[in-house]
């Protein structure tokens, strides 16, 4: 057994070695062969202490084992993809956070310079970070405290075999406390890093969009997926429908990681289908689905990535397709009347039948929104005008309401004292017009008093209808 005589295991067999030495010479009448040969015993007792830390290997397999069983390893990294990507915590706060966008039809001619936008509905997306259920054998057992107290276990019988041959145990036993704590930090040390590697795999992003406009219909989507801290996809569920009268035409998309591969269901109401696939890993290792990508080009805004690089995605219909990220990088631009910088994202989507549509996101390098816009599409989405966005670094998911701001825009609080005279005057027009209104109120306040009812909402609703001339008795046989 090759040890060094600064580590450990040397420092031990060193100190065992020099008490059998003086256990030696003050018993020299004890046979050499009903002793134990130094070596062997000092030796002994490590393999015993280094079996019990060796066993931090078969509870670091046993880990690798856990992320395996939740499809960590054989889905993409984007390690070897974007340069010194790392998601933090830090980074998990800033790219959890809710916006609202409004949704607005182009008229005529697609460029912006020449066309006013109409609003025609909104989109709002909302990015949660929530810890995820650990597996019940985690739960239920704690692997390492079991560990340490074995190891300190075998620890303690060294310390006492040691003792016995001790002369001087006021010099020698300071040596072992020394190895004792050195080790017990060793341990304490790996113990948190697997603790503390296992619990940042358990935080996971829930991601939810859901919009609604009207272009002579009524139409909306919903997406709400369950995204880990690699962005990888482990459960979507996207929702596309559009109200045509009586009749409402819904396409449906789910996607579900299972163990080495992925479930997909698509289902059209319009098209009666029903369709059930699976894709292995191998095929779709690359997937990003609709709810990670709007964390991912988040996480692009805000590390400010200027690259291209290439991942998969799907279609409503279920159908694996390419997905090309070409960021831009950083530039100055106008968001809300205000100067800061930008990034803009195209985004291109290649069917396997070869259509290619591409989509182009300008975001804040805080991650918001400032527009998105489809090639070809008549409908843009914008960032909220009433939205207050600071030009320095704030935390990005701190908002604030018109309320707090509208007053500094001079032009804005002349209106709002023009529209408060008009109102005031028009109040007070009406109640001299119509004296009976004070009577009225009178009436009311004095029934409540005197009667004192429990249900006030109730009351308040009887009185006040029994004013109306026209109030018709509901009776059964009337439609």
């Amino acid at each position: 057994m090759s040890t060094s005589p600064r580590s450990i295991e040397g420092r031990v067999l060193s100190y065992l070695k020099d008490q059998e030495r003086h256990f030696c010479s003050e018993h020299d009448e004890i046979e050499k062969e009903d002793r134990d040969i130094p070596e062997e015993h000092a030796e002994n007792i490590l393999k015993e202490i280094l079996l019990k830390v060796n066993k931090r290997i078969v509870c670091k397999d046993r880990y690798d084992n856990l992320k395996l069983w939740h499809n960590q390893f054989p889905l993409f990294d984007l390690e070897d993809i974007i340069p010194d990507f790392c998601i933090s915590e830090e980074m998990m706060k800033e790219l959890a956070f809710p916006e609202t966008l409004v949704i607005s039809e182009l008229d005529g001619d697609s460029d912006m310079s020449e066309t006013v936008p109409n609003p025609v509905g909104a989109l709002v997306l909302n990015i949660l970070v929530t810890d995820a259920v650990l597996p019940e054998s985690i739960k239920k057992e704690s692997i390492d405290a079991e560990l340490e107290i074995e190891v300190m276990q075998a620890l303690q019988k060294a310390k006492q075999v040691a003792g016995s041959m001790n002369i001087n145990p006021d010099v020698e036993r300071i040596e072992v406390d020394q190895i004792e704590e050195q080790l017990q930090k060793s341990l304490t040390d790996y113990d948190r890093l697997l603790n503390a590697e296992m619990m940042a795999n358990t935080k996971k992003f829930i991601v939810h969009v859901s919009s609604q406009f009207n272009n002579g219909y009524n139409c909306g989507s919903r997406i709400t997926a369950w995204v880990d801290r690699k962005f990888h996809t482990l459960e979507e569920k996207r929702t596309e429908y559009l109200q045509e009268d009586a009749f409402l035409n819904e396409k449906s998309l789910y996607i579900g990681l299972l163990s080495k591969k992925y479930y997909v269901r698509h289902t059209s109401s319009k098209e009666d289908v029903d369709e059930r696939k699976y894709y292995s890993l191998a095929k779709c290792q690359n997937l990003v689905c609709e709810g990670a990508n709007f964390i991912l080009m988040r996480y692009l805004a805000i590390t400010r990535y200027k690259g291209e690089f290439e991942l998969s995605t799907t279609y409503i219909n279920g159908d694996l397709c390419r997905n090309i990220y070409e960021c831009t990088g950083p530039f100055m631009g106008k968001v809300n009347n205000k100067d800061m910088e930008v990034c803009k994202i195209y985004r291109h989507i290649i069917e396997k039948c070869g259509i290619e549509h591409m989509c182009v996101t300008v975001l804040t390098v805080h991650g918001r929104i400032v527009t998105q816009e489809w090639d070809g599409c008549s409908y843009i989405i914008n960032i909220n005008p009433l939205q207050f966005v600071s030009i320095g670094k704030p935390s990005p998911y701190d908002r604030k309401g018109l309320e707090n701001t509208w007053y500094d825009d001079l032009q804005l609080f002349f209106k709002y004292l023009d529209y408060k005279t008009e109102a005031e005057i028009k109040m007070k027009t009406y109640m001299h017009d119509h004296p009976e209104v004070k009577n009225i109120l009178a009436d009311y306040l004095n029934n409540i008093i005197l009667m004192k009812p429990q249900n006030i909402l109730t009351f308040t609703m009887d009185f006040f209808q029994s004013l109306c001339p026209m109030k018709l008795a509901r009776m059964s046989y009337l439609n």
